[in-house]
C-alpha cells in the first residue's frame, strides 16, 4: 500500500515535466516552421523583383541587363515557382533572338548564362534539368565558331571543335548528387540523435542513463562522421 501511495504521488509530478517538454518541442517547430516559410516568402519576392526587372530591360532593349536579372531571379529559387521557369524560357528566347540578329556574343552569353544558372540551384535534382543539354546544343557550336573566328571556311575544322567543346560541356558539373544526399540526410539525423540526447539521457526523476547516453551518443558522432564525409565528397 505505502508504495502504491508512493507511486501515486510520484504521477503527478512525471506529467507536468512530460507536458513542458512537449509544449517546449511544439515552440521550437512552430518557430521553425515560421522561419521557413518567412525565408520562402522573402526568396520568391525577390525572385518576381528580379524577374520583372529583367522584363522591363526586355522591353527597352537593355539585352544585357536583362539577362543578368533573369539570372537573378532563377537563383532565388523556389520549388514549383513559376516565375523560374518564365526566367529560364526568357534567357533562351534571348539567346535565340541574338543569334537571329547575328550577335553571337549575346547568344553564348545567354545560353551559357541558363545553364549555370541551373547548375547553381542543385540539391539532390536539377531543376527544368531539360532546358541544359539545349542549351548545350546551341553553346559548342557557338564557342567552336568563336575559336576559329579568323578561319571559318574550313568545316571539317568546325565540326571537330564543336564535337570537343560539346564533350566538355557534358561532364559532370557541381556536386555528386549521391554524396549531396548523404550529406542532407546525415545532418537532419545529426540534428534528431542531438534531440534523442537530450530527451533521453535524463530520465523523469532526473538520473542520467548511462544506457541511453551511449546509444545516442554513438549515433551522433556517426551521422555527424557521415555528415563530414558528404560534405568533403559532395
Amino acid at each position: 500500500m505505502e508504495s502504491d501511495a508512493m507511486s501515486m504521488s510520484s504521477r503527478p509530478g512525471r506529467l507536468p515535466r512530460q507536458s513542458s517538454i512537449w509544449r517546449n518541442v511544439l515552440w521550437a517547430v512552430g518557430l521553425g516552421l515560421l522561419c521557413l516559410a518567412m525565408l520562402y516568402v522573402k526568396v520568391a519576392y525577390n525572385s518576381g523583383e528580379s524577374f520583372r526587372s529583367g522584363e522591363e530591360a526586355y522591353a527597352s532593349g537593355e539585352f544585357k541587363t536583362a539577362l543578368t536579372q533573369y539570372e537573378r531571379a532563377i537563383k532565388w529559387y523556389t520549388p514549383w515557382s513559376p516565375l523560374v521557369r518564365r526566367a529560364v524560357e526568357r534567357l533562351w528566347q534571348l539567346g535565340t533572338e541574338a543569334e537571329a540578329r547575328g550577335d553571337a556574343a549575346l547568344a553564348l552569353e545567354a545560353y551559357q548564362t541558363l545553364r549555370s544558372s541551373l547548375y547553381a540551384v542543385q540539391s539532390v535534382y536539377i531543376p527544368h534539368q531539360a532546358w541544359i543539354p539545349k542549351g548545350e546544343e546551341r553553346i559548342a557550336p557557338l564557342l567552336a565558331a568563336r575559336k576559329n573566328v579568323a578561319d571559318t571556311s574550313d568545316p571539317e575544322k568546325l565540326a571537330q571543335d564543336t564535337t570537343r567543346f560539346a564533350k566538355q560541356l557534358q561532364r559532370h558539373v557541381g556536386p555528386h548528387r549521391g554524396w549531396s544526399l548523404l550529406a542532407e540526410i546525415s545532418f537532419l539525423s545529426w540534428v534528431g540523435a542531438t534531440l534523442g540526447l537530450i530527451w533521453y539521457v535524463v530520465d523523469n526523476e532526473g538520473n542520467f542513463v548511462p544506457r541511453q547516453g551511449f546509444l545516442w551518443g554513438s549515433m551522433l558522432t556517426l551521422f555527424f562522421a557521415l555528415w563530414l564525409l558528404g560534405m568533403r565528397f559532395a
